[in-house]
């Protein structure tokens, strides 16, 4: 158990009693009346839900999305909006308005940017409207709630209008959203003052002393305390005196106190004192760490600590020796912890760290080892390989500590932009080029000024760049504006680019990346579907990604990951709608099918369909395969994670987001470089004149072999007899290069495994080798539409192929 060694105090003091009726707002120690705080419905701000003791308006501006409530406050996006409380008159004890009664109103209001946004707040009684705080200027970017308070005197008109209710007016410019955060409205009464309180930190507690003019010898005092501003406070105890020891507190959490009188009524709350006892000794480790093992993720259990004041766990990983341990996972307050992204055909080591509320941090847990069920080439993410250094890492650049030192030459980024997406592509000049958003990173809205963003054209002489602006917009339809283009390699070799601008759909062609682009309209969608909820028809139009099918048709995949299929072989559509969306589909299991998934990237080759799309929320992706496009398998594990962008000296960065995923493929359509949207902070902490922004990376990837399946007879289980012809191509010599003994070929589901067939012969093929498998345990069901081989070069680096297998 912990003792106490050195006592610090850290408190706030308020500077005045409650000597006020109620009628809006804080209420201490008591429930928040009539909705003052903007806590009675939670929602965010494209729902725009109301409060039913408000009423909103939107007086002027686009009116595209109304007034409302987000996560607890108030906000107006429009240039003027208004919101009203209903009448306040719930407090009995104060019904009747008299000319000469003091009202302190205060509130709090913060600005999204810099801009010269503000707000007015009035009290209106009847017809009259009394302007208390007029445009107070509010200062943006700054995420500072400031706090404005003041008196107002009620009149003879004012009394005989009877009880106000009151008006806040929200001015704000382009479309830059105005938050208030909380509104007081009180009636000084004298004979409702409450104590004044003072408190300080001893070794048993925190002691609260107080005087009160008002207390007699039966004057009882009620002690309440509160944890967070968003829990109630609790009532500790009652005294006859003017001091009370409170023992029960946890070392290191800030307690809000305050003190109540109660003779035959309870008075109004003293000053409110915030003040925490904290501690310098570190928590007990967490104990008895055990392992769930999944298939590619492992849960970890754990004994918490046993002191009373730990806060939160972290959890570090590193290899089956205990070395280059990282930090995964912090601020669990659970006593588990699921992990996404162990490595394979290792145990990996787990320790936990327990912290407390005063900052201290335990000595580590002993480590447990643990190693998932499939190996190395199961998932995605074991594709990616380190990314090359141009010239040198550098920390001389924009950017948050995690993603420095960074190759500043890798993909695409200047100080003066914020790229958001791009897919490479060959064009027949051997040049690789990247239609990508961008917007100025100095823009009034930081990273939120992307529904501004201008596609730009850039090129680079090798896949992972240095992509340069050829041409500050790729076309010249709206000035360049768009967002998320993507581009579809047709049929015949030339090129379809989507784009979305001003919230539609747009296609455009061009017989070269280097334009021009020529614009062929707005795709059209049959909207008559059950497949999606029609408040969600929207993902039809947005972050699309497509490939021409061979026999002209177009198939997209939808911003939810639906796939829809045009009708002909226009572009522009009539597109179906043919799938359900990925969140929730049973097709995807169960500890990922609920993330929020956006941003898909659509590709094909010569085997199968692929598609990777973007768990925004959980910091992940996912990755399907599919044989048509249309019936898609989830390929386990994860695509990539803030884990995987590593250069090939070892140095890792650690971006706070990867979104927008795109592939440049090769002449057979295979993926050889992932293509990522990064950002090193929350886009809301991207902001203008500051040293955070986003830019695209390019990482390359394992290539998939070419293999051809030469067996006369459709494969199944019962096949004794594999014979899989293996490619060589420029760079990889299949006669020379592979470990025989490490292949493993048959279904996904038993390669994935380290099991399946074993090669048992060889032959040479021209500059190709043939490997004949026993087809014992191949695994194949009538699920199968494509057979997958794993295994490792003489090096020890990664194979992987597909072949089709032949329809029965």
């Amino acid at each position: 158990m912990k003792n106490l060694i050195v006592i610090i105090l850290f408190c706030f003091f308020s500077t005045n009693s409650f000597s006020q009726i109620i009628l809006l707002g804080d209420n201490a120690p008591h429930a928040n009346v009539n909705d003052g705080d903007f806590e009675a419905v939670r929602g965010n701000w494209r729902q725009s839900k109301q409060s039913p003791f408000w009423k909103t308006y939107n007086v002027k501006g686009l009116g595209e999305y109304k007034m409302g409530l987000h996560y607890g406050t108030m906000f107006s996006i429009n240039d003027i909006g208004i919101a009203e409380s209903k009448i306040l008159d719930t407090n009995p004890d104060y019904q009747n308005p008299k000319a000469g009664d003091i009202i302190n109103w205060s509130f709090g209001a913060d600005l999204e940017y810099i801009s010269s946004g503000s707000i007015s707040l009035s009290l209106v009684f009847g017809k009259n409207e009394h302007i208390v705080a007029e445009k107070v200027k509010l200062i943006g970017s700054d995420k500072v709630v400031e706090h404005f308070k003041g008196t107002y005197n009620v009149t003879e008109e004012d009394a005989k209008a009877g009880l106000p209710f009151v008006r806040a007016t929200f001015y704000s410019e382009d479309e830059i959203k105005v938050f208030l955060h909380y509104v007081n409205i009180s009636v000084v009464d004298n004979n409702k003052t409450g104590p004044n309180i003072s408190a300080e930190v001893q070794n048993d507690g925190i002691n609260l002393t107080w005087k009160d003019n008002l207390a007699n010898e039966h004057s009882t005092f009620y002690i309440y305390r509160q944890f967070n501003e968003k829990q109630p406070y609790e009532k500790l105890g009652e005294t006859l005196e003017k001091n009370f020891l409170d023992t029960t507190l946890i070392n290191g959490v800030k307690y809000t106190y305050v003190v109540t009188r109660f003779n035959q009524l309870e008075s109004g709350a003293s000053n409110k004192i915030s003040i925490a006892k904290k501690d310098t000794i570190a928590p007990a480790p967490p104990t008895n760490l055990k392992a769930e093992i999944y298939d590619s993720e492992i849960k970890i259990y754990w004994e918490k600590s046993i002191d009373k004041d730990v806060k939160n766990y972290s959890i570090y990983r590193g290899d089956e020796y205990g070395n280059n341990l990282q930090e995964i996972a912090h601020n669990i307050t659970r006593n588990f912890y699921l992990d996404f992204t162990p490595s394979k055909d290792i145990k990996n080591t787990y320790v936990v760290f327990a912290e407390d509320f005063s900052g201290n941090k335990s000595i580590a847990s002993k480590p447990l080892k643990a190693k998932v069920k499939m190996v190395s080439g199961a998932s995605f993410s074991d594709l990616i390989l380190p990314m090359s250094i141009h010239k040198k890492l550098t920390s001389n650049v924009w950017g948050a500590n995690g993603v420095l030192p960074r190759d500043a030459e890798n993909g695409i980024e200047d100080p003066e932009w914020s790229y958001w997406g791009g897919r490479p592509v060959k064009d027949t000049d051997g040049k690789f080029h990247m239609n990508v958003t961008r917007w100025p990173a100095n823009a009034t809205k930081g990273h939120w000024e992307w529904p501004r963003s201008t596609v730009t054209h850039a090129v680079s002489e090798k896949p992972e760049g240095p992509y340069i602006v050829e041409k500050d917009i790729a076309y010249e339809f709206n000035n360049g504006l768009g967002h998320n283009p993507d581009i579809i390699i047709l049929n015949n070799g030339t090129y379809l680019m989507y784009s979305l601008i001003n919230w539609e759909p747009t296609l455009f062609s061009s017989k070269s990346m280097n334009g021009p682009w020529k614009r062929l309209g707005i795709m059209q969608v049959d909207t008559n579907t059950t497949l999606e909820k029609p408040e969600r028809f929207y993902r039809f139009e947005r972050n699309l990604s497509g490939v021409q099918l061979d026999d002209g048709r177009f198939l997209f995949v939808t911003k939810g990951g639906a796939m829809m299929l045009s009708e002909g072989t226009n572009p522009l559509g009539i597109y179906k709608i043919m799938t359900a969306p990925l969140q929730g589909n049973s097709i995807i299991p169960e500890k990922y099918r609920n993330s929020n998934f956006e941003d898909p990237v659509l590709w094909k080759d010569e085997i199968q369909f692929h598609m990777m799309i973007n768990a925004f929320i959980d910091y992940r992706a996912i990755y399907l395969r599919s044989p048509d496009g249309i019936y898609w398998k989830f390929n386990p594990g994860t695509a990539y994670t803030p884990n995987n962008t590593f250069y090939e000296d070892g140095t890792q960065t650690h971006w706070y987001k990867l979104e927008r995923p795109h592939v440049l493929t090769d002449k057979f359509g295979r993926a050889t470089h992932l293509s990522l949207a990064v950002i090193d902070v929350p886009k809301a902490d991207d902001l203008a004149k500051d040293k955070h922004s986003s830019k695209n990376i390019v990482m390359p990837l394992t290539v998939h072999k070419r293999l051809k399946m030469l067996n006369k007879k459709p494969v199944t289980k019962n096949t004794k007899s594999i014979k899989i012809l293996i490619l060589s191509e420029n760079g990889f010599d299949a006669q020379k290069d592979l470990d025989i003994k490490s292949l493993r070929f048959g279904a996904a589901e038993e390669v994935d495994y380290g099991r399946g067939c074993k090669a048992v012969k060889t032959k040479k093929k021209g500059a190709n080798l043939l490997v004949e498998f026993n087809g014992l345990g191949n695994g194949i069901t009538s699920k199968n539409f494509a057979c997958k081989l794993l295994g490792k070069t003489k090096k020890g680096k990664l194979i992987i192929g597909f072949s089709k297998l032949q329809a029965e």
